[in-house]
This record gives structure tokens, C-alpha cells and sequence, in this order.
């Protein structure tokens, strides 16, 4: 929502749309085949602003927008805002490899209501954010573990999410184990802080003249454009570039 609501300023200050009704739904977008987040995405570069995805839609990543941004100086970060099960998962990987315990089969279930529920209750929209879930597991075994994650929508528990993983694992001599996890949040507290230090850095780095994807931000996303898996390199590679930007002043 935070991104489609940037994406659509953008649109309107670049005089694309007035204030009123859907820019997708107007010439140059409507009839390109392109997804919604594509086009608001594509909105965003043809206003000059940068882009953020927190979402885990196709948004700029196709190659024609990805060159636009490119050709238009602009930085942009994503994609799908890291606040939950994913964060757990990224601090918790690593400490298997670090202490050399196999992990055998990592298996996961959500429950949620709202907006994101009813989203996600389609079967395309799950599958995208489930690739993003599974990364982190593949980016830091070097493969994808057993299990799935499931995603079911509840709409009694609103914007209050619950998060459950299964962790089967080895450890010395093969002694198998099981570590289990719950998560239980408020998805809009969670993301907000995130959405503003996102629009602030990524801001920053185009005053400072920065293009392209920003890998840096990768500490706040499932899906990064590149960078480390784990949260603690990632807050090492944020700090750095908080750091550059500072002195880019």
C-alpha cells in the first residue's frame, strides 16, 4: 500500500493522472500487458522518482523498467518489506551453519487477516511471497531445505499476523533435533517504521547521486536485489551505507 501510494503521487505529480481514479488505467499504461505493480513502478521512473517495492510483486523488476531507471539516474531498493517469519529466519540460518547443525527440513504456516490475507489468499500472490521466504534458506544452506510454507487467510485476526516454523535438524552424530518458533505481530507497526527509513535513504542516495539497485537496503527486504542472506551482515552493509551517505553531504 505504502509503495502504490509513493508510485501514484509520483504518477500525479508528473502530471500523468489528476487526483481523482486510477493512472493505470490511462494512456500510456493501459493495454501494455504489464502487471499493476509494473505500471505504478513505470510511473515512478517516468516521474523521476526513485522506487521502492515492499511488496512482493513483479514491480520494476522486468528488464525494459529496470534500463529506464537506469537511463533516468534513478536508485531503487526492494522487493518485500522483511517483518516477521522472514526476519526470524534470517537471524536464525546462520546460526545453524555457524554451529554446523544440518538443517533437514524447514516447514512454516501463516495466519493473517486484512488487506494482506485477502491478497494473499491468491494462489499466484502466496507463491511470490513464499520465493521470498524460501531465499534466505537457499542464499544461506546453498539449497532449499525440505517443507513449505503455508499462508492461510483469516479475517477475524486483521492486521494481527501469527507466524509458526518447524526446524528439524542434526547435530552431533547425527542426534536429531527440532526447534519451533512462533511470531505473533502487528504487520502495519512493523512495516511503518521500515516504510520511512526506506523513503529517507533511498531519497538520500539520490541527492547523493546514486542510481541503479541498492543492495545496501537488503536488511529490510526478503527478496534484496543482492548482498548477504544474514540480518547481521545486512545491518553491517546498512550501517555502511548510512555512513556513506552521511559523509556524502
Amino acid at each position: 500500500m505504502a509503495t502504490t501510494a509513493v508510485a501514484g503521487c509520483a504518477a500525479i505529480t508528473a502530471g500523468l493522472h489528476p487526483p481523482t481514479g486510477m493512472v493505470t488505467e490511462t494512456p500510456p499504461f493501459d493495454g501494455t500487458g504489464l502487471p499493476p505493480s509494473s505500471l505504478y513502478a513505470a510511473a515512478a521512473v517516468r516521474a523521476g522518482c526513485p522506487y521502492v517495492n515492499f511488496t512482493p510483486s513483479t514491480g520494476l523488476r522486468t528488464p525494459a523498467l529496470t534500463d529506464a531507471a537506469a537511463a533516468g539516474g534513478l536508485p531503487h531498493a526492494g522487493r518485500d518489506g522483511k517483518t516477521g517469519q522472514t526476519l526470524l529466519r534470517a537471524v536464525l540460518a546462520p546460526m545453524f551453519v555457524q554451529r554446523a547443525l544440518e538443517v533437514r527440513a524447514w516447514s512454516g504456516t501463516n495466519l493473517l487477516g486484512g488487506g494482506d490475507g485477502a491478497a494473499l489468499a491468491d494462489p499466484g500472490a502466496a507463491a511470490a511471497k513464499n520465493a521470498g521466504k524460501e531465499r534466505v534458506l537457499t542464499d544461506t544452506f546453498g539449497h532449499t531445505p525440505q517443507g513449505e510454507v503455508h499462508i492461510d487467510d483469516v479475517p477475524v485476526l486483521g492486521d494481527w499476523k501469527t507466524a509458526w516454523d518447524h526446524i528439524a535438524f542434526e547435530g552431533f552424530l547425527g542426534s536429531r533435533m527440532i526447534l519451533q518458533t512462533i511470531w505473533q505481530g502487528c504487520d502495519s507497526a512493523l512495516a511503518a517504521p521500515l516504510v520511512l527509513d526506506l523513503a529517507r535513504l533511498v531519497a538520500r542516495a539520490y541527492e547523493a547521486g546514486l542510481s541503479g539497485p541498492l543492495p545496501q537496503l537488503g536488511f529490510y527486504f526478503k527478496d534484496p536485489d543482492a548482498g548477504p542472506s544474514g540480518l547481521s551482515e545486512q545491518f553491517t552493509a546498512l550501517l555502511s551505507f548510512a555512513d556513506r551517505l552521511r559523509e556524502a553531504r
